[in-house]
């Protein structure tokens, strides 16, 4: 029996995959935004490096600013990853056997979702302490005088998008544990 695996990404998740609710539309909303905050990085790299070259004027507070969106990129567009099947996954092992045994692939699927309800849970509990800190004592990036801008809505974006995942991880290990109910062999 041989087997490959499905690699065309325009067919996407099954519809019953990815429900329409106010979760989705939310998780969905917060996807949207992460894909502008690319278009916004970009924009502002291709601007700093168009002041370098021609104005010998690079943009202050570039690089901190990139280094900061792509965590907030991270975690505004992980929840939308996990609920469109879209997490990078080894499907080596886990989908041959999900075909040859539905029941215990599905099970095996709702372990690894608890393991990311475990990690994305941590990163969640472990940054709330550390956005209340940044709100209270006012905490910024960048080098004063230059550039600055505040760290707690990143470490908002952290804790929302961390939430959110551990959400649909829960959702995930659910579902599977209902279909491997449902499934025979």
């Amino acid at each position: 029996m041989s087997f490959e695996a499905n690699t065309n990404l325009d067919e996407g998740p099954p519809p019953s995959a990815a429900r329409s609710s106010p979760l989705g539309h939310l998780i969905d909303g917060l996807n949207g935004l992460g894909s502008l905050v690319i278009a916004a990085t970009m924009v502002l790299m291709c601007a700093d490096v168009f002041m370098r070259n021609l104005f010998n004027q690079p943009i202050e507070g570039v690089s901190e600013m990139v280094a900061t969106s792509i965590i907030i990129i991270v975690f505004l567009q992980l929840p939308a990853t996990l609920r469109h099947g879209r997490m990078s996954r080894a499907d080596l092992f886990l989908d041959p056997y999900l075909l040859r045994n539905p029941r215990g692939g599905r099970r095996l699927r709702a372990v690894f979702s608890l393991f990311g309800v475990f990690a994305c849970g941590v990163i969640a509990y472990a940054t709330w302490p550390l956005l209340l800190r940044s709100w209270t004592n006012n905490e910024f990036l960048g080098i004063e005088g230059l550039f600055t801008f505040p760290t707690w809505p990143m470490r908002l974006v952290v804790v929302v998008g961390a939430s959110l995942a551990t959400l649909q991880y829960l959702l995930l290990a659910w579902q599977d544990m209902i279909d491997s109910r449902r499934s025979t062999a």
